[in-house]
């Protein structure tokens, strides 16, 4: 009878990154399918147009872990991934006020429910890339993972203003805009 001999440590972590990557993959593609499809069901100028740049975000992800998907399954070792910041991440500091997001009317309860859908869809995104990053044992899948939950955080905190400028709560990327309570 032969023995069997276990697989190598450095086989186990390529196997244990290609699944983390093709399920990367397959989430990205899905919100790229959804974001195309709620920019143009999407009513609200400013909806519509963030829609699209988190559809511009979510290619380059796609593009990203497909390239390193490709590498490990020629056998090499994880490469530092090249990230440019992506126009949501130039766009969120550089806002000054709630004016700056244009409105261009109240979104419909259809709108809501895209913008309550994607950010959900990029809480469970940030989740995943911070486990993943967490579990991976090579530091350039690490940094990987680590920008992508940075890029994702980031997407949450657009969608999230959006929620609230059309909700018009009073808050603008989680600050309070006014109170109605006297200044003591």
């Amino acid at each position: 009878m032969k023995k069997q001999t276990k697989p190598s440590k450095s086989i186990k972590t390529t196997i244990v990154g290609r699944d983390a990557l093709q399920k990367a993959i397959q989430s990205e593609k899905s919100a790229l399918e959804t974001y195309l499809k709620f920019a143009r069901q999407t009513k609200n100028v400013s909806g519509k147009d963030m829609f699209l740049r988190l559809c511009q975000d979510e290619l380059g992800h796609l593009n990203i872990l497909e390239k390193e998907l490709d590498t490990l399954m020629t056998g090499q070792k994880w490469v530092k991934a090249k990230f440019q910041h992506s126009d949501i991440e130039e766009i969120l500091p550089h806002l000054s006020s709630p004016k700056d997001l244009k409105s261009s009317g109240q979104g419909t309860s259809d709108d809501l429910a895209a913008l309550n859908l994607a950010l959900e869809m990029e809480k469970k995104a940030s989740t995943f890339y911070k486990r993943e990053g967490q579990k991976a044992g090579d530091k350039n899948a690490q940094a990987m993972y680590a920008r992508l939950t940075e890029m994702e955080e980031a997407h949450y905190n657009l969608i999230q203003a959006e929620l609230d400028h059309i909700k018009d709560v009073g808050f603008w990327f989680g600050i309070q805009e006014f109170t109605l309570e006297a200044n003591e």
